[in-house]
């Protein structure tokens, strides 16, 4: 009995402070003001983010306008200059980037021009940069005439034409008046020649070993009137040297070298001086044995 008494006892207690609760909240008339207040304040900062950002999404299109309007006519490509070109015009060579017309600065494939310029038969090697507001800058380096090599032209006519030390055939020698002092490089016939025709083969080797005389000691070079390379089936190619200054052919190996030119001009002048050269019909310097073939006997 006293269990249940007690019990009873707590559920009117409980429920006397609940009613008591009951009765405060509803003499607190402060309470509900500060929760409209509240809700009025979460609700004017929405507003004025709302305005935030619509005055940045104004901004920016107020901007995108103004670069199209004012900055894209402003980078319109309008120059287009060359530097290291001795025989090429812009003109040439922006035809060969195939620049378009009304090119923007920012939007042009620097890469696709220069594989358009290195295109043409007489670049070695081309740099583009874009240059600000408007400009395209190229630097080229353009081949450089190591030999002449001849070949029939459309008029029937045998006609020079310059080649470098990558074998490549590139520009007529009528554009280059110091590559008729060039050594001619014979014993091969060209048909349907094309600037950008690149010789391989043995010419490739000896027009290597050739560029790098003309770096080291180009007076050597000058010493050479024709180079003729003469390859039979089965046999290793050999080439004939024509020196400018004697009439004795020189027999000897497809590359050469300082050393073995020097030897060859020393031999030589000892033929010439003792009055050998008429009887002699080619010097073989193809070993480190010299031997020179007259007209009747071989002798060494």
């Amino acid at each position: 009995m006293s269990e249940l008494a007690y019990t009873e006892r707590d559920y009117a207690w409980d429920r006397a402070m609940s009613q008591r609760g009951i009765a405060g909240v509803g003499r607190n008339p402060g309470g509900d003001a500060r929760v409209r207040k509240s809700r009025s304040h979460d609700g004017a900062a929405m507003i004025d983010m709302i305005k935030f950002i619509a005055l940045g999404i104004g901004l920016a299109a107020v901007l995108i306008v103004l670069v199209v309007a004012v900055g894209l006519p402003a980078t319109e490509i309008t120059r287009f200059e060359v530097r290291g070109s001795t025989t090429l015009g812009a003109a040439e060579l922006q035809s060969w980037s195939g620049l378009a017309g009304k090119a923007h600065l920012f939007t042009v494939n620097v890469g696709a021009l220069e594989a358009g310029i290195r295109a043409h038969p007489r670049v070695f090697s081309a740099h583009v940069e874009r240059r600000f507001p408007n400009a395209i800058m190229v630097t080229v380096s353009e081949r450089l005439p190591l030999a002449v090599v001849y070949a029939r032209g459309a008029s029937g006519r045998m006609e020079a034409h310059c080649i470098d030390g990558e074998g490549y055939v590139f520009a007529p020698a009528s554009t280059y008046p110091d590559s008729m002092n060039l050594p001619v490089l014979s014993g091969l016939e060209i048909r349907d020649l094309h600037y950008g025709l690149r010789l391989d083969g043995p010419f490739a080797p000896l027009l290597a070993s050739l560029a790098e005389l003309r770096d080291t000691d180009p007076g050597l070079l000058s010493a050479i009137s024709e180079l003729r390379v003469v390859a039979k089936a089965g046999a290793p190619a050999e080439l004939l040297v024509y020196p400018a200054r004697y009439r004795v052919p020189v027999r000897m190996r497809p590359v050469l070298n300082a050393g073995l030119l020097k030897s060859m001009m020393l031999v030589l002048d000892v033929v010439e001086g003792q009055g050998l050269t008429p009887s002699i019909r080619e010097l073989d310097l193809r070993t480190d044995t010299f031997v020179y073939k007259t007209k009747e006997a071989v002798s060494g």
